[in-house]
């Protein structure tokens, strides 16, 4: 099934873009505990294409060992209506803190280096590494077979806010803590479900985008997040635009599926509030679509919603659901009453 969805992240290039949010279902603004529920569903009456989750945040910490009831069944929800699911893993500090660098406890310590063999918290990242491949094993359909996940690890590290970004460990380390993360799971845990995903920051050139990349062989999906250059004000939307084309030129040398893995609606002062009521259609879609190229991304993904002080989806009232609600029905985007389609085309 890994590699049936693989099968279809690639067919669906230049024809069309699957459409997702991390954690589609479980809260959103004004509510929350309900895990069928989702806010894209009550503004266009249809989930989106995938459904995004965490390992390691603040509904669930997997990486701890908790939170794996709930977090199947959303998991579930969305394979068995066609669609799929990603997940990413916002880990915490070793010594102490969240994954931002700027929290951390302990100022003195090589946190990457730290968890890596020989490192004096190696342990501790086995055990979140054991953690993590047990869920991963326990995602069971109903016909007996794993469900695949595109899992996003140690993301955004050519900026600098996470404790494994660039500047706060070497590349040669990074490179080494991705591998190993990947060799531990598959090759240790038998974790045979996953699609690895590579997603650096906002970046200006091929070689800015390469920058830790671990190999061919240790990733499945080329991603790029990028917010920055979408906020409201923003100047650099053709910088966006060069960014997709790299990343689909790269992917395409290397024939693999290229995803914008996370965006989302800023205000200039970085306030996920969506400012601009027309921003699916005039700033995403638009890019999106601006060429050839950019359009041979296979998934965009937005943000989470939090409340009414941080969201990236229109809620039922917002001034941006009609926009919303033209993104939808553009052919061009994909949602989950689309998916069987595509999920039976490439089985």
């Amino acid at each position: 099934m890994t590699q049936k969805l693989y099968n279809t992240l690639l067919a669906i290039k230049g024809n069309g873009i699957f459409f997702g949010m991390q954690h589609a279902t479980g809260y959103g603004v004004g509510w929350n505990n309900d895990n069928n529920r989702s806010d894209i569903k009550s503004i266009s009456g249809d989930y989106p294409a995938f459904g995004g989750w965490g390992v390691s945040f603040k509904h669930n910490n997997i990486a701890k060992g908790e939170g794996f009831e709930a977090a199947r069944y959303k998991i579930k929800l969305f394979h068995n209506m066609g669609g799929f699911n990603t997940m990413e893993w916002h880990a915490d500090n070793p010594f102490g803190g969240d994954c931002y660098w700027k929290r951390r406890h302990d100022k003195t310590k090589n946190m990457v280096a730290s968890i890596m063999p020989g490192g004096e918290k190696h342990q501790v990242f086995l055990t979140q590494l054991d953690n993590i491949a047990s869920f991963f094993n326990s995602l069971i359909d109903d016909n007996g077979k794993k469900i695949p996940i595109i899992f996003r690890p140690w993301h955004e590290h050519t900026g600098d806010w996470f404790w494994w970004g660039k500047g706060h460990c070497s590349e040669v380390e990074y490179i080494s803590l991705w591998q190993f993360t990947v060799s531990y799971l598959s090759d240790e845990k038998g974790v045979d479900n996953l699609l690895y995903a590579y997603s650096p920051a906002k970046n200006d050139s091929r070689e800015e985008y390469l920058y830790g990349y671990p190999g061919d062989g240790y990733v499945d999906v080329l991603g790029q997040d990028n917010y920055y250059d979408l906020r409201q004000g923003a100047t650099n939307m053709p910088r966006f635009v060069k960014m997709l084309e790299t990343l689909v030129s790269i992917a395409n040398e290397k024939k693999k599926p290229a995803a914008l893995t996370e965006t989302g609606a800023f205000t200039i002062d970085a306030k996920a509030t969506m400012p601009e009521n027309n921003w699916f259609t005039e700033k995403l879609l638009k890019l999106i679509m601006y060429n050839d190229k950019t359009r041979q991304i296979s998934y965009a993904m937005v943000w989470r919603n939090a409340d009414e002080n941080h969201f990236h989806i229109p809620y039922p009232g917002h001034p941006a659901v009609p926009n919303f609600i033209d993104f939808y029905n553009h052919p061009y985007t994909i949602f989950m009453s689309d998916m069987k389609k595509y999920r039976t085309k490439n089985e």
